[in-house]
């Protein structure tokens, strides 16, 4: 998932949690247009480092990946040395 994809996405999602506030609170939907934008903002920031965290843990598990493929490497050069 690209970072413009979740933050978009985040970014409906705050749209939608706002004209659900404003429906259980019987209000206009359309009532204070800044209210929505705020919602959005807030909502597209966390994609934007839900985004980032998501990235930075598959590093961390490649880099765990390759490192238990060394040992897995060593262990077996190890036994049939032993052999």
């Amino acid at each position: 998932m690209t970072v413009v994809s979740s933050i978009l996405g985040f970014g409906a999602f705050g749209f939608a949690v706002r004209c659900w506030q404003l429906g259980i609170q019987r209000r206009n939907i359309m009532d204070n247009l800044g209210g929505h934008a705020l919602s959005v903002g807030a909502w597209g920031t966390l994609g934007y480092f839900a985004y980032g965290w998501q990235e930075r843990q598959n590093v961390l598990l490649a880099e765990k990946h390759k490192m238990l493929k060394e040992r897995a490497e060593q262990a077996s050069a190890a036994a049939a040395e032993a052999a």
